[in-house]
């Protein structure tokens, strides 16, 4: 079985999966980026950090970095595909002033700690391109939209069938290395990812039912909640991340179709956990490379999030906490509160947090991405932060309910699927430094783009469909 685009004008022609019709001569390169921008997300979303570099001997090439290099030489051959959209659009521009903001803090970390460090801690801003040049993108090629849909829709029951297999096969063989990654091996999925990952393949099958048989996305939506599950029993992160992106989806469903999805979710939730108690299900784990696949075990790390829980699951979160305290104590005491330290600086060390400055690739920022962001660029940089959030929601929000009115539901769909994608990242990076590695900020800051080109009503992006893409099943 295969799926085939189908795209409607408006005068009632139907094309045949027509994406990146072209505009001319300019901008050929930022539509290569468009074209290399799902292969890379669906790297991430499937291999995480093992699909994140190219290891050569000496030097490694980041292949998110590589694809933002081939972005930017697309803007700069044709920079009104950018400078017109950030012109038009309030929110782009806000985040054009956070990142300006973190350039300008950029300077002093290279002279004091050298541009290695200072560049690797700068990745938690200039990962914010992924926006911009989707942005610009979908301005030259407005149909890359349709090719991502499809590729999507293919891709969706694949990632599913293997996430699973990655979150529990880690623990219990020794997987191969990929080539020319430095041994990172094939299945070094976080857990926390892999719960986000699933609720973005059950979200596109449930705002895209057409691209689904019944009984396929029945089937795929049970394998989508067992992976959540499984992964909550590892990660709390991810699972708070996974529920607020599934609330904000649910949020913008007919109440009908709410309150089903919410019944049939909760009864899957409660035999599985009831399944597993009658038969004692479990995957055991050994001590030092994660918890047990139990129900008790995702019990307690539930509980643990209100500090219910036993010490195995509080001692984490203590630790957490105890480092965002201390990394915060030290900002006011040395008077950098208000423009933070910048790049460069390892904060834990700053604070003398053993925990985390020890091994080979000692962590570097809070273990919280947002107050990663207030540490290095102070009340400045995280009101900027949130001033650039609120303005997304906020015309995210607006723009679905305008699309509605005009009948424009595939638009809608997608942006409410990139308001998923982005909750959810958001949420999770509260317990994890997510947004300074490419594997999530990739993927949470094209959602981003996405989002604000589907919602934008100006002349900068006109879908040559104008709504209706619908998938047809061939045999």
């Amino acid at each position: 079985m295969t799926l085939t685009l189908l795209s409607r004008e408006p005068d009632g022609a139907v094309l045949i999966d027509a994406p990146g019709r072209a505009r001319g001569a300019s901008g050929r390169v930022l539509v290569l980026y468009g074209r290399l921008l799902g292969p890379l997300l669906a790297g991430y979303l499937l291999l995480d950090r093992a699909f994140a570099y190219i290891h050569l001997p000496g030097t490694p090439l980041y292949v998110g970095e590589l694809t933002l290099t081939v972005g930017a030489v697309g803007v700069l051959t044709a920079t009104g595909y950018l400078r017109i959209p950030v012109r038009d659009e309030p929110v782009l521009a806000l985040l054009a002033a956070w990142f300006l903001w973190g350039l300008f803090r950029l300077p002093p970390g290279i002279r004091t700690y050298g541009i290695i460090s200072a560049l690797r801690d700068f990745a938690l801003c200039y990962y914010c391109f992924f926006a911009f040049f989707t942005v610009a993108a979908l301005a030259r090629a407005p149909d890359l939209l349709d090719r991502w849909l499809a590729q999507l829709a293919r891709f969706a029951p694949w990632l599913l069938v293997w996430l699973p297999f990655a979150l529990v096969l880690p623990f219990h063989v020794h997987a191969p290395s990929l080539p020319f990654t430095g041994g990172v091996s094939v299945l070094s999925l976080k857990p926390g990812n892999a719960a986000i990952a699933a609720l973005l393949a059950l979200g596109f099958m449930w705002l895209f039912p057409e691209t689904r048989s019944a009984q396929s996305r029945a089937l795929l939506s049970i394998v989508a909640l067992l992976v959540m599950l499984l992964s909550a029993t590892q990660n709390r992160g991810g699972l708070l991340g996974a529920t607020a992106g599934a609330v904000v989806g649910l949020a913008f469903l007919p109440s009908r179709q709410r309150l089903r999805l919410i019944v049939r979710a909760i009864a899957v939730i409660v035999i599985a956990l009831f399944v597993a108690v009658q038969l004692n299900f479990s995957i055991p784990t050994a001590s030092n490379q994660g918890r047990a696949f139990t129900a008790s075990q995702f019990i307690t790390n539930v509980l643990s999030i209100k500090a219910n829980a036993g010490s195995g699951a509080t001692g984490t979160a203590a630790a957490r906490d105890l480092l965002w305290g201390l990394v915060y104590k030290q900002q006011v005491a040395d008077g950098k509160l208000t423009d933070g330290y910048g790049f460069g600086v390892n904060l834990p060390y700053l604070v003398n947090d053993t925990q985390v400055t020890s091994g080979a690739d000692p962590l570097r920022s809070p273990h919280n991405s947002h107050d990663d962001i207030l540490a290095r660029l102070g009340v400045i940089g995280i009101s900027l932060w949130i001033a650039l959030w609120l303005g997304w929601y906020w015309r995210m929000i607006a723009g679905c309910l305008r699309l509605a009115r005009r009948g424009m539901h595939t638009r809608r769909q997608v942006g409410v699927l990139c308001m998923m994608a982005v909750t959810a990242y958001l949420v999770s990076s509260f317990f994890d430094p997510q947004l300074e590695g490419a594997q999530v900020a990739a993927l949470m800051w094209t959602a981003t783009g996405v989002g604000v080109a589907v919602t934008s009503f100006r002349g900068w992006f006109r879908p040559s469909n104008n709504d209706v893409v619908r998938w047809a099943r061939a045999s």
